[in-house]
């Protein structure tokens, strides 16, 4: 299997994400540069995809992936030029690096995986339109039932 068929797969993509990224922040993490608010968002994003890769049918799952990953790239930025090593641990700042130059196109592929699960990146709900509700209105009439005899 070649990587653009691999990308066009579903639930490939959530799983593609997951690897590379565990992988980029455990090694960012192996040394002490890195403030504890690094860590924390990162274990939100690798438990937001798990989530994901878990709920297959899940669009909130991947919606939060796509959010945390956003916030995630402002936080990892602002960390790596506030904290960034004067000497040591240049290994790690270039995982953390690699880390955050991969998240617009890892973003890019849980929006895709996003839309093939038929949601899509909005703040709001909505309970009109293309996500049907469980709530049913009582007041209107939808069928009128009227008993017949039988004889």
């Amino acid at each position: 299997m070649d990587l653009q068929s691999a990308l066009n797969t579903p639930h490939i993509r959530v799983k593609l994400v997951a690897m590379i990224h565990t992988t980029l922040i455990a090694a960012a993490l192996n040394s002490y540069w890195l403030p504890a608010s690094y860590q924390f968002y990162n274990i939100l994003f690798i438990i937001s995809l798990f989530w994901a890769i878990h709920w297959k049918e899940s669009s909130d799952a991947v919606q939060i992936a796509c959010l945390i990953d956003v916030i995630g790239f402002l936080f990892d930025l602002t960390g790596i030029i506030l904290y960034f090593p004067s000497k040591g641990a240049i290994l790690s700042a270039v995982f953390a690096i690699f880390n955050l130059a991969l998240r617009p196109f890892t973003l890019l592929l849980l929006h895709r995986e996003l839309t093939d699960r038929g949601g899509r990146l909005s703040l709001t709900t909505e309970a009109t339109g293309n996500n049907p509700s469980s709530y049913e209105d009582i007041d209107q009439h939808h069928q009128v039932f009227t008993p017949t005899v039988l004889s």
